[in-house]
């Protein structure tokens, strides 16, 4: 069960992958190239204003708090295919229950 439950999540990802790159494709068709120098240009921005928040915070934070925080992420990656079934699957539990909501209209 805990095999076909991760070929199905596996499966998931994927078919969201695909789907989340054609519709990617499709936006970057149906955009005029100024609108999509700008988005660029914003975008470089955010990343940019995003990392000094993040060191600002890293600065800013208890030692005690940044080796806490360093272990969860050690811990995190050591089981990082447990973590991303379980993601996999609760996305999909997402999904089919937004999917039955639309239904019930």
């Amino acid at each position: 069960m805990k095999q076909q439950t991760a070929e199905k999540a596996s499966l998931i990802a994927d078919q969201i992958r695909e789907k989340a790159g054609q519709a990617a494709q499709l936006v970057r068709e149906n955009t005029p190239d100024p609108v999509l120098d700008k988005t660029s240009h914003a975008a470089a921005q955010v990343r940019n204003s995003a990392a000094r928040a993040g060191q600002y915070a890293a600065d800013k934070t208890p030692d005690s708090v940044l080796e806490k925080a360093g272990q969860a992420a050690t811990a995190a990656r050591g089981n990082r295919t447990p973590l991303l079934v379980a993601g996999a699957v609760v996305l999909a539990l997402v999904l089919v229950r937004r999917s039955r909501g639309r239904r019930r209209r």
